[in-house]
């Protein structure tokens, strides 16, 4: 390992000569930096790292610029880089050791370490973590992908009373108050829909209704629910009712266009029984009434003969 001809080189070469040899041959990315935070020694893999030919002598700060400008060695996400080196140089020897992750920009993820020597430098190693770090991605993604399953409903592809559950919490641990109406439905005689023409045929029924209230949800902030059997939630933060009122006529329309047979009913097709409530969500028990207030709407509109909306303002037959 040759060291630059300074005092501090010299020093370096005389206490490290078998370390140095190391160093050269180490698979990590090795770095020591003087008190000036320019680089006193960098083994290969720490110039290849950060894309500077071997024996250059740039500062910290300096090869941080440079990768950032030519976007290449290591990887800085931000839209102020002066700023971000400032903030950086102040972590840099506070701590006689620290320890962190950094990405490069060939894709790796190295776990770097940071030692303050005394009267000698900074010392930094980079270990490449590549392929822990991408197992551990995998397995948060699995852990997603299973918790996103566990609260689907994978017949209708909406969500669960587990996701319910999941909503209700986020609502009240905002702390905040929310104006959240509710639609409550019901598919119109789907048990003798079921036993007359068979639960494969049930199934099919329920998914065309849900694909029917899915692309009827043109408002940001709605939540499809299959609360099961043939109910149906939709949950809508910070829409007033006359929205409501619309999507569930969209929603109405829509199940009337897919004209799906139904030998039970009237009509001789498939259609829906609706609830709407609206209340200003401040806890557990507030969301739990307006889901009342919209079970109680929708038990009306059954009684009141089926196929309508009833809300408030009470019933649209349309």
């Amino acid at each position: 390992m040759a060291f630059p001809s300074n005092d501090n080189a010299d020093q370096m070469a005389h206490i490290l000569p078998v370390t140095a040899l190391l160093f050269d041959n180490s698979g990590a990315a090795i770095s020591l930096f003087d008190d000036q935070d320019r680089l006193l020694y960098g083994n290969p893999q720490y110039y290849n790292l950060i894309c500077h030919p071997q024996g250059a002598r740039p500062c910290w700060s300096d090869i941080v610029r440079d990768n950032y400008a030519k976007g290449q060695g290591l990887i800085v996400e931000t839209d102020d880089i002066e700023g971000w080196i400032q903030t950086a140089l102040a972590k840099r020897r506070i701590q006689t050791y620290r320890q962190f992750e950094i990405d490069a920009w060939d894709g790796r993820w190295l776990l770097m370490t940071e030692t303050l020597i005394p009267e000698v430098g900074l010392l930094g190693i980079g270990v490449d973590i590549t392929q822990s770090k991408n197992i551990t991605t995998a397995l948060k993604q699995e852990y997603q992908n299973a918790l996103v399953k566990a609260e689907t409903d994978l017949l209708t592809d909406m969500g669960n009373r587990r996701a319910l559950e999941r909503l209700r919490k986020i609502l009240v641990s905002k702390g905040q108050h929310f104006q959240v109406t509710a639609l409550m439905i019901d598919i119109d005689q789907f048990k003798p829909y079921n036993d007359t023409l068979g639960h494969q045929q049930g199934d099919f029924c329920l998914q065309q209704v849900a694909r029917s209230i899915r692309t009827s949800l043109r408002v940001s902030e709605a939540y499809p629910i299959r609360l099961g059997g043939d109910e149906f939630l939709v949950l809508m933060l910070g829409a007033p009712l006359s929205l409501a009122q619309q999507v569930a006529q969209r929603i109405r329309n829509g199940v009337r266009k897919s004209a799906i047979p139904h030998p039970m009913t009237d009509s001789g097709l498939v259609t829906l029984s609706m609830g709407l409530a609206s209340r200003e969500i401040v806890d557990s028990e507030s969301l739990s009434l307006l889901l009342k207030d919209a079970d109680d709407a929708l038990y009306q509109a059954k009684r009141s003969g089926r196929d309508r909306i009833n809300g408030p303002h009470g019933d649209s037959e349309g």
